[in-house]
């Protein structure tokens, strides 16, 4: 169990304990989602993608190597300690960003991720030397992990915007 957040600013977002934001926990995933789950791994044996896995630290996390997610709600729906709501799926706030590994910005032609990206949130802008760069529209991202799930270069990372 963590150690509640003294913090002002936390206690009025309703952040009442410290979590690792840097974890992708499965979509829905409640503030209280590290007190809540008990480890019993059914949202990982639900999920139809089986991208949910165990990870480190014996809870669920999502992993975008193996594939992307469509929101079925299927972990969510089968958590029997509310650790995930499914009227929280829709409300995913990971969003995806490129790093310096990219392709492109090595100056080698790959357009992966924008061929992928269903919602059109990545497009490429051209610079001088003939180089293209991908430009993250955040708020068309759903953060389904398709663009990390194609790029070659696994140049793509989620980060949560709150």
């Amino acid at each position: 169990m963590t150690a509640p957040n003294p913090s002002r600013r936390n206690f009025l977002r309703g952040k009442f304990a410290e979590t690792d934001a840097a974890i992708l926990r499965p979509p829905g995933a409640t503030a209280f989602f590290d007190q809540k789950c008990t480890e019993c791994g059914k949202c990982s044996d639900a999920c139809p993608e089986n991208i949910i896995v165990i990870g480190n630290d014996r809870r669920p996390v999502v992993n975008f190597e193996i594939g992307a997610c469509t929101f079925c709600s299927a972990c969510a729906d089968i958590c029997p300690t509310e650790a995930l709501d499914p009227a929280r799926v829709p409300d995913w706030d990971w969003k995806a960003e490129v790093g310096d590994s990219c392709l492109s910005h090595q100056g080698i032609t790959c357009r992966a991720c924008e061929d992928v990206c269903e919602p059109r949130a990545i497009r490429f802008r051209l610079s001088t030397g003939g180089k293209s760069h991908p430009v993250f529209d955040i708020s068309q991202c759903t953060g389904c992990g398709e663009c990390a799930y194609s790029c070659p270069a696994r140049a793509i990372s989620f980060a949560k915007m709150e």
